[in-house]
């Protein structure tokens, strides 16, 4: 997937609610009621839960929490490819009977080349979540590739949740 370069779109602080999801260790951790994910406009200081942008897919969330030297067309087109390759990870998980409902954290470093560099993840506790998490979110990231620039340092984090039938979707 090749994707544009652009402006700042970060914010200061950003409100995070799959972070809170992430954080806990309870029975409802990896399930979304229809009004807990809004998709807002780019950045909008108004959105509930200040996403840039939501994919829901049947049994996957991924939210774009910031986005750092990336245009919002091009963060929105990989957070939808992103939440294309989590659903369908979870969903052959799910068949396999190894499925692991989880939610994580990823933040990821793009190189003047347009390659992802680095990662940085953080997981829900839980038996087969990590897992699940690098082979459903982390491996699909580091195979995006967006356009080569010079615009300094860029990069995005991305929240996701997966694993259980999520209502709405």
């Amino acid at each position: 997937m090749s994707v544009g370069a652009g402006g700042w779109l970060a914010r200061g602080a950003v409100a995070l609610a799959l972070a809170a999801c992430a954080g806990t260790g309870g029975e409802d951790h990896d399930t979304l009621r229809e009004h807990d994910v809004q998709v807002a406009g780019h950045g909008d200081p108004r959105s509930p839960q200040g996403y840039d942008y939501v994919a829901k897919r049947p049994l996957a969330v991924v939210a774009l929490a910031e986005a750092r030297g990336v245009d919002g067309v091009v963060a929105h087109a990989a957070i939808d490819r992103l939440a294309d390759a989590l659903d369908t990870c979870a969903t052959e998980q799910a068949r396999k009977g190894g499925a692991a409902s989880g939610a994580a954290r990823i933040v990821a470093q793009i190189e003047p080349n347009g390659s992802v560099a680095g990662t940085s993840l953080k997981v829900d506790p839980g038996s087969g979540v990590a897992e699940s998490a690098v082979l459903c979110i982390v491996a699909p990231l580091r195979m995006l590739t967006f356009p080569a620039t010079d615009a300094g340092t860029r990069g995005m984090a991305i929240e996701a949740l997966w694993g259980k039938v999520l209502p709405g979707t």
